[in-house]
């Protein structure tokens, strides 16, 4: 690939430096897509340049019980919709609890996966982290 670029590195001809560049593209031959480490890494993924770089702003859910009632005023929806998602975790708890007791072999857990809901309509096994979860990238 080198010898290729030396012989035509003082190339002057737009129309003959053009279908160069495009011959060498459509042989299969690309270095940098076939060779580079980079190609197949995603920003987010373990390695790429954005890998945990929102993790300094997830905060833990209970954080927010901290907060003075003029923070939470500006947001009254949200926590209306929290304090209904706090009093169902209360009343759902036990449930969830025996669930996963009965569920669970003796020798532990053959996965991560926790069971699915009973019934249509009802609640997973704890859903709780599932709703609080904090964003994925900060505003």
């Amino acid at each position: 690939m080198r010898a290729r670029f030396e012989e035509h590195k003082n190339e002057k001809d737009i129309v003959k430096a053009t279908q160069l560049l495009r011959a060498a593209s459509s042989s299969g031959r690309s270095f940098w897509f076939f060779n580079d480490a980079d190609c197949a890494r995603t920003p987010e993924s373990p390695g790429g340049t954005s890998y945990e770089r929102y993790e300094c702003y997830k905060v833990p859910e209970w954080y927010l019980d901290d907060w003075h009632p003029s923070e939470k005023a500006m947001y009254p929806d949200y926590f209306a919709k929290r304090e209904q998602w706090k009093k169902l975790r209360m009343e759902s708890w036990e449930r969830e609890v025996k669930q996963l007791q009965e569920e669970t072999p003796v020798s532990g857990p053959s996965t991560k996966a926790l069971p699915l809901a009973r019934k249509e309509g009802d609640l997973p096994t704890l859903w709780w982290h599932i709703v609080t979860r904090p964003r994925e990238r900060p505003m």
